[in-house]
């Protein structure tokens, strides 16, 4: 279906009785979301998301615990902005959850870094084979001689 037809399909549906107050707050949520993502730094925008405003605390999802920590970090000040502009919240939550915002985010296998075609240079294969070289016989040492052996033939 064209995007068109879907906007117009949902513009229809949005105005019946039974979906309007659906579509009230699923339009609130879009505008707050908008907002918010323009509020915070642009490198965390990507990771979270708004979840809800209940007994005027905001929810946030964070995508993980790095993204989590960092907006804890700044939710003092954000809270002040958010106020300002006339959200009703004392306070804000953050939640990790992380398979929610990363369905869309495309991480690489290693069969995306193979096809790149990522190559030790031979630099580094000297540093891990000096390396190696001054470490006791242990796992470490092991897998830093099959890694370099498995890239002599690059």
């Amino acid at each position: 279906m064209a995007p068109h037809k879907v906007d117009a399909y949902f513009d229809l549906l949005g105005k019946t009785p039974e979906f309007s107050h659906l579509f009230k707050l699923a339009q609130k949520l879009r505008e707050d979301q908008s907002t918010f993502l323009k509020l915070i730094p642009a490198q965390l925008a990507p990771h979270c998301s708004l979840s809800q405003i209940k007994d005027s605390k905001l929810t946030v999802m964070a995508g993980n615990g790095a993204i989590a920590a960092k907006l804890k970090q700044i939710s003092p000040s954000l809270l002040l902005k958010l106020q300002k502009l006339g959200w009703e919240i004392t306070a804000i939550q953050i939640m990790v959850q992380a398979d929610s915002i990363s369905r869309n985010q495309k991480t690489p296998t290693n069969q995306q870094h193979a096809k790149k075609g990522l190559k030790l240079s031979r630099t580094g294969k000297a540093c891990l084979s000096q390396l190696a070289a001054t470490l006791a016989d242990s796992e470490l040492k092991n897998t830093i001689q099959s890694f370099v052996k498995k890239h002599r033939s690059d």
